[in-house]
């Protein structure tokens, strides 16, 4: 049941109540841990912070009810930014609010791989950004918590063919949906790794602009909405499929997306 009440300074706070048992704060963020993709355990756990510490409370509800673009949102989020990220702030080099948690950070790779772990104990992390990872491919292929991710980005880093064949080796990433690889220096053997692999088989976008080949659906002319006027599905993408049969991500689709932009969170 959902519900609106004013908090002290006249704003609008949105509230939901739940029936069942009643859980801990801890035992709360725990499940959310678990199970980011609950929302309901986040509209539970602000309701159960709200005592101990309600501006985070308030911030939580105002993302889940999506009203998190509004000036009190926005302030509130300045307000309370410098503490969101503890205890894992050191390890970051950025990280973003997404349903009211973080769920977006950016990270050397070397820091991923010595201490990845600490940083998903303490926050349901669903996207990834890794820099200055050439060279550590392998190591980052066998950090276990990229089982959690949704999304990983590696786009600027010069892998190249090996390090992509590297990556997609990993039992890890079962779950990923959405893989950013622009200017990576991928040629033709890490395209086809890419197409060959059966460890993502969530895998239904992928970022590969800027680098030796074009595989992807590309967008021509420009609509005055910035979508394009028509797709042509590139020579080689078209021999990756015939090889390798129908991929998600080389669907024509993401051709005729306007402006070419696919977000992590829209896949």
């Amino acid at each position: 049941m959902e519900g609106g009440a004013r908090n002290g300074t006249g704003s609008y706070r949105v509230t939901r109540r739940y029936a069942g048992v009643m859980a801990t704060s801890a035992d709360l963020y725990a499940a959310i841990l678990a199970d980011p993709d609950d929302l309901d355990l986040r509209w539970r756990y602000a309701d159960a912070i709200e005592a101990t510490d309600p501006e985070r409370a308030e911030l939580i509800r105002l993302y889940l009810a999506r009203s998190y673009g509004t000036r009190e949102s926005v302030y509130l989020h300045r307000r309370i930014r410098p503490r969101l990220a503890e205890p894992v702030t050191h390890l970051l080099n950025t990280w973003q609010l997404r349903n009211g948690l973080i769920e977006s950070v950016t990270m050397t790779a070397r820091t991923f791989v010595d201490h990845g772990e600490e940083v998903w104990a303490h926050h349901p992390v669903r996207h990834l950004v890794l820099v200055e990872a050439a060279g550590l491919m392998t190591e980052v292929a066998q950090v276990a918590c990229l089982n959690r991710l949704v999304a990983l980005d590696l786009s600027g880093n010069p892998i190249g063919d090996g390090g992509l064949a590297t990556l997609v080796d990993s039992p890890h990433l079962g779950g990923l949906r959405w893989l950013g690889l622009a200017g990576c220096g991928i040629g033709a053997a890490g395209a086809e790794a890419l197409a060959a692999t059966r460890n993502l088989p969530a895998l239904r976008y992928v970022d590969l602009s800027d680098n030796l080949v074009q595989v992807t659906a590309q967008g021509y002319g420009q609509h005055i909405d910035g979508s394009p006027v028509w797709v042509e599905m590139p020579a080689l993408g078209q021999e990756l499929i015939a090889r390798y049969g129908p991929l998600p991500w080389l669907d024509e689709q993401w051709g005729w997306r306007l402006l070419g932009v696919v977000r992590w969170d829209e896949v």
